[in-house]
């Protein structure tokens, strides 16, 4: 397992478990009840790190280095239908289920 990156707040590392899961990453989260626990011990032990598979290493790295949408940048869809792509924010329209941008779909069945 190597660190891709590390985090103060539980909440930030769980939003980049999600986006690694939403590429098909298995992550794991190193020191996150500690650091709920005991948050003046983050500092000591490096804060929550957000850790991969060495398989998984160029692909996750990939993902942080590419472009991310924050919600301060982010504007609503113009048509108050439409949905907004879990993956990569990107609108999907109405009449579709998946995302052009990503292929991410809402139909898919959920993999165990």
């Amino acid at each position: 397992m190597k660190t891709i990156a590390s985090f103060w707040k539980t909440e930030e590392a769980h939003l980049l478990r999600l986006r690694l899961a939403a590429a098909g990453i298995p992550s794991f989260l190193q020191d996150e009840n500690i650091t709920q626990m005991h948050p003046w011990r983050a500092a000591a032990i490096g804060g929550v790190r957000v850790q991969v598979d060495d398989s998984y290493l160029a692909s996750a790295q990939k993902i942080l280095s590419g472009p991310f949408i924050s919600s301060a940048e982010h504007s609503p869809p113009t048509d108050p239908d439409a949905l907004e792509c879990c993956s990569c924010q990107a609108i999907i329209p109405q009449s579709q289920t998946r995302c052009f941008s990503c292929g991410w779909s809402y139909e898919d069945p959920v993999k165990d």
